[in-house]
């Protein structure tokens, strides 16, 4: 599955790889990941940046960390960052 995520820290992905981050996420536990969608989000959709990283990774991957909210009209998921590591990127800026 082709996943985006937003970012003005292409170049430091690109050399060091994706990190986690942890957040709330407008809830009352901690979460850590990396946000990708099967779409680009922009910043109605709560994503900032001026580049955009495409990757592919396996659907059967992703599925366990798919936040799922009603009404959303595309998939998001919060990933380890182990998971994108290592994979070939695509960079665009936006």
């Amino acid at each position: 599955m082709r996943v985006y995520h937003r970012t003005d820290h292409a170049d430091a992905i690109v050399r060091e790889s994706f990190r986690n981050a942890t957040n709330t996420y407008m809830t009352a536990s901690e979460f850590s990941g990396v946000w990708v969608a099967d779409r680009p989000l922009d910043p109605n959709e709560g994503a900032w940046g001026r580049f955009v990283i495409a990757l592919d990774v396996p659907e059967s991957e992703l599925e366990p960390y798919e936040w799922v909210e009603e009404g959303r009209f595309y998939r998001e998921f919060l990933v380890p960052a182990e998971l994108l590591n290592g994979r070939p990127l695509d960079v665009v800026q936006d």
